[in-house]
């Protein structure tokens, strides 16, 4: 019989990966926050992106007005899809996230015809967190219902 050799890994290999899985840990660790806060601030225009698009739609659909109309502590505690009365749609309040609207309107509507009813309206997205690395987002919302994003706050 031939004796078999040892098979697997010694404490020192496996001791040196944990080392450098550490180091690459650490130095990832501030990237992953700013990440996060990206992310929700994309995720926050996505919602309204689909809001308007769901109000719109209904408004052809319906041949009446839909309103979208924020939540009594601001547009960043949520907002609801409304047909007179009746709730269509709710989007929850969005985490760790400013919503700030550029006229400071708490509502806007779309007619059966699928457009506005009133002016356009811009709103300004950014994470909470002061130190944030993420630029705010503009989402502008014209008279037609097309949602445009851009970097920056509005002007």
């Amino acid at each position: 019989m031939r004796p078999s050799a040892a098979r697997g890994y010694t404490l020192i290999e496996l001791m040196f990966v944990i080392a450098i899985f550490a180091i690459l840990a650490v130095i990832a660790t501030p990237y992953i926050g700013t990440m996060f806060q990206s992310q929700r601030v994309k995720n926050a225009t996505m919602d309204i992106n689909a809001s308007v698009n769901f109000a719109r739609s209904e408004a052809v659909k319906r041949n009446a007005q839909i309103d979208i109309k924020a939540a009594s502590g601001g547009w960043a505690s949520g907002w609801t899809v409304q047909a007179g009365t009746t709730v269509l749609r709710t989007q929850n309040a969005l985490d760790r996230i400013n919503m700030t609207e550029k006229n400071a309107q708490t509502g806007f509507s779309f007619a059966g015809n699928g457009r506005m009813s009133g002016a356009s309206v811009a709103f300004t997205v950014s994470p909470v967190e002061t130190d944030s690395k993420q630029s705010p987002l503009c989402v502008n919302v014209e008279t037609t219902g097309r949602v445009r994003v851009a970097d920056g706050a509005c002007p």
